[in-house]
């Protein structure tokens, strides 16, 4: 037991002694990594790239792009318990502002037929594509589902929601970004 200790704290003595009091060195000193797709670093302020995404219920290719009305994306798939829970609250926002915010969903997970059996079974009536190639999922750099970006009329991603999305926060969201009084 006596060497165990003695080998945890030598251990550790020699590998905190550094000469420029340092403890951890980058592969390339004074460099800060580009966290990018694995923390969600979407760009805000930056266009919503032209992406054409097969609907979930027709298989028909679609532009991905605001319609004259601001866009709420959220980013999802079946077995996201967090998505799940969501789920509802932008189902009744995509209700209560029908001809005002237009939402739809994004899955790069499941297939369609999963995908719109799940909606089914949710009650989702908002527009559902998939993004199986990952096309806007990794130009927008979301890495963690669900993600819900808010898009202005001119395509500009002026927001972003990392986690699950309350409908509280939701639709404070919707007014801090578009104005629109939930």
């Amino acid at each position: 037991m006596a060497a165990l200790v003695v080998a945890i704290v030598g251990g550790w003595l020699f590998s905190s002694a550094s000469d420029d009091g340092v403890d951890a060195n980058l592969t390339n000193p004074g460099v800060v990594q580009d966290p990018t797709i694995g923390t969600n670093a979407v760009a805000k302020g930056e266009t919503l790239p032209a992406v054409n995404l097969p609907s979930v219920t027709t298989g028909d290719l679609t532009a991905i792009f605001p319609q004259g009305r601001p866009l709420v994306i959220n980013f999802w798939f079946s077995t996201c318990e967090p998505c799940r829970r969501e789920m509802p609250a932008l189902q009744a926002v995509s209700t209560e502002f029908t001809g005002v915010v237009d939402v739809i969903g994004v899955n790069p997970n499941d297939s369609a037929e999963v995908a719109a059996q799940w909606a089914a079974d949710m009650g989702v009536t908002f527009q559902l594509y998939t993004d199986r190639n990952a096309d806007l999922l990794t130009q927008v750099g979301v890495g963690t589902m669900p993600t819900t970006l808010f898009v202005s009329t001119d395509g500009i991603i002026v927001d972003t929601h990392a986690g699950e999305i309350s409908s509280k926060e939701l639709r404070a969201a919707l007014t801090k970004n578009f104005g629109i009084k939930a």
